[in-house]
C-alpha cells in the first residue's frame, strides 16, 4: 500500500534498498522540461489500454490480452532512452536487462548493481507515480471485437490529431489560476518549491472548497434544495 501522506509530503519513497523514488518540485519539472517529464511519467505508467494501437500493430492482438507487467518489460527500452534521474537519481536504469527468475520462471529486470524490478516492484512504482500525479489507471474494456476495433481506430485518430498539435503546457494554466486565487496561499515566486503532488492536490482541493461554498450560499439564499444535493459535496475537507 502506498503511504498517501508521505506522497503528499513529497518525501523520497524507498521501495527497497535499491529503488528510491524522488518527487520533483515544480521548479525541478521546469528545469527538466515539462513536456519531457510528463512523457516520462506516461511511459512508466502506461497500461495495455494506453497502447491499444501499438499492441495491435506489433502483435495483431487486442490490448486486453496483454498483461500490464509484460507490457512494461517489453517497453522498458523506451524508459531507458529517457533521462530518469528526476525520479530515480540514484538508480542505474540503463543497465537493466531482462532475466528469468529461476523460482517463478517469470521475466524480471536486473541491473549491474543487482537491483531487481519484478511484478510487485512494478506495481509499487506505478501506484506511487499515479498517486503523486493524481492519475487514474486506464483499464478500457471493449464489449466485443467489433467494439475493440472501433476503440483502436479512435485511438489512432486521437494520436494523429495530437501529433499535429504543438505541446500545450499542463502547469501554466494551473499556476496562473492558483496564484491568482485567494484560497491558494502560495505566490508566484514561491509556488515553484511545491512538490508536484501537493500542488496537484491543492488544485483539486480548492475546486472542492469553491463548490462547497457555492452550494452553501445557494442553500442559505433558497436557490438550492439541500435535499437534492450530495451531502459529501458540502464537506470540503473530505477525500478528493
Amino acid at each position: 500500500m502506498i503511504d498517501k501522506l508521505r506522497v503528499f509530503r513529497g518525501k523520497p519513497y524507498a521501495l527497497n534498498e535499491g529503488i528510491v523514488i524522488y518527487q520533483p518540485t515544480l521548479d525541478d519539472i521546469f528545469e527538466y522540461g515539462e513536456q519531457e517529464y510528463f512523457s516520462l511519467v506516461k511511459t512508466i505508467c502506461a497500461t495495455p489500454a494506453d497502447r491499444k494501437v501499438e499492441i495491435w500493430e506489433a502483435l495483431h492482438a487486442y490490448w486486453d490480452a496483454i498483461d500490464e507487467y509484460d507490457l512494461f518489460v517489453s517497453f522498458f527500452g523506451a524508459i531507458q532512452g529517457c533521462d530518469t534521474t528526476i525520479l530515480f537519481p540514484k538508480l542505474d536504469v540503463k543497465s537493466f536487462q531482462p532475466v528469468v527468475n529461476q523460482k517463478t520462471n517469470e521475466i524480471i529486470l536486473r541491473n549491474k548493481d543487482g537491483v531487481i524490478i519484478d511484478r510487485a516492484i512494478h506495481a509499487l512504482v506505478t501506484d506511487y507515480i499515479r498517486c503523486a500525479h493524481r492519475l487514474e489507471k486506464n483499464v478500457d474494456v471493449g464489449f466485443d471485437d467489433y467494439t475493440k476495433d472501433i476503440m483502436i481506430e479512435d485511438d489512432k485518430d486521437e494520436r494523429a490529431a495530437a501529433q499535429s498539435k504543438p505541446f500545450s503546457s499542463v502547469l501554466l494554466p494551473m499556476v496562473s489560476s492558483l496564484t491568482n486565487c485567494r484560497e491558494f496561499k502560495y505566490r508566484f515566486d514561491d509556488v515553484w518549491t511545491m512538490p508536484v503532488a501537493a500542488f496537484l492536490d491543492a488544485s483539486e482541493r480548492i475546486q472542492k472548497v469553491k463548490v462547497s461554498d457555492y452550494m452553501m450560499h445557494g442553500i442559505y439564499s433558497g436557490c438550492v434544495d439541500i435535499k437534492k444535493i450530495n451531502k459529501k459535496d458540502l464537506n470540503w475537507m473530505g477525500e478528493l
